[in-house]
């Protein structure tokens, strides 16, 4: 039977070129000195949380949509199951990175209640700026290697969480509290259209496999079809039909490049009553079929 995501040992092929074999802990954590290549313009999905330290350079990417930009010395936290797409980069790019599998990261807030509202924070914002800070990151990768290179210690996965909670605990709770504090003072001068614009994007990350209609996304927040979609349009410059169209055609990117799921299976999961829809759907909006993408995809790869 197919799987629904790719399984995350299928990406150590990957990682194995920018990675010793001893900077691993079984499947849990995965420890990479270098830049994890990527295709630009092609969103892909793990089952692991990354955590990448930039050193030197910069990156311009998005998350489940969302569009960033990062200079170094920063810290960016790519969640669990998001929709990841390397826009542009530098040349000049000088990185550490940790992959933690769902188990770990699950283990670590398993039993600390207190700390769900920074784990949410944390995957609202996941850039964290590293000015001034950029040694205690660095020392924390340090010893964050030495534990798992030890390979004979029997309390290595023990030791790599709490020293991945405390870091949690102190320095990344202290910057995004920092954050916290700014988007406070920021949220004063959104404007309505704003203000819109993030409520309607927040039902759609939720709703885009099921609703595909701006009527739907309209009665939600009490507003017309014709005021959302002029609020929408004033705030990002897209329409929100078009925002609804780039999330399920950007799911579908995403699954037909990460996984080995059929496109039946695909056009299942995103809702859609048929194979055939699905198909003329992702056309429509993509310029190619389904199957033609995936092709493209693995022309490319090899």
């Amino acid at each position: 039977m197919s799987k629904a995501q790719i399984d995350y040992l299928q990406w150590r092929n990957r990682l194995d070129e920018v990675s010793d074999k001893n900077m691993r802990i079984g499947t849990d954590i995965f420890l990479v000195r270098d830049e994890i290549k990527t295709l630009k313009d092609r969103p892909f999905k793990v089952d692991v949380t990354t955590c990448i330290i930039y050193i030197r350079g910069w990156v311009h990417f998005r998350i489940n949509m969302k569009e960033y930009r990062a200079e170094a010395p920063c810290m960016i936290i790519m969640p669990y199951n998001a929709i990841i797409e390397t826009i542009e980069k530098s040349e000049d790019l000088v990185t550490r990175t940790v992959v933690m599998s769902r188990s770990f990261t699950d283990s670590l807030f398993s039993t600390q209640a207190n700390v769900s509202p920074l784990q949410k924070h944390i995957t609202d914002n996941p850039i964290l700026d590293l000015k001034g800070e950029e040694e205690g990151l660095i020392r924390y990768y340090s010893m964050l290697k030495d534990l798992v290179c030890r390979s004979q210690s029997p309390y290595r996965l023990e030791a790599a969480k709490h020293l991945t909670l405390a870091l949690f605990y102190s320095y990344t709770g202290q910057k995004h509290a920092e954050t916290i504090k700014d988007a406070d003072a920021l949220a004063t001068k959104r404007e309505r259209k704003d203000e819109i614009y993030e409520q309607f994007i927040e039902l759609l990350q939720q709703n885009y496999k099921r609703e595909r209609e701006v009527g739907f996304y309209a009665e939600q927040m009490c507003l017309t079809p014709k005021y959302l979609s002029k609020a929408i349009k004033e705030a990002t410059g897209t329409s929100a039909t078009e925002w609804i169209e780039r999330y399920v055609t950007t799911e579908s990117k995403a699954l037909l490049y990460s996984t080995d799921q059929t496109i039946q299976q695909i056009s299942d999961a995103l809702g859609f009553e048929s194979q055939s829809l699905f198909g003329k759907y992702f056309k429509r909006v993509v310029g190619v079929s389904p199957r033609t993408f995936r092709q493209q995809i693995k022309r490319g790869e090899n």
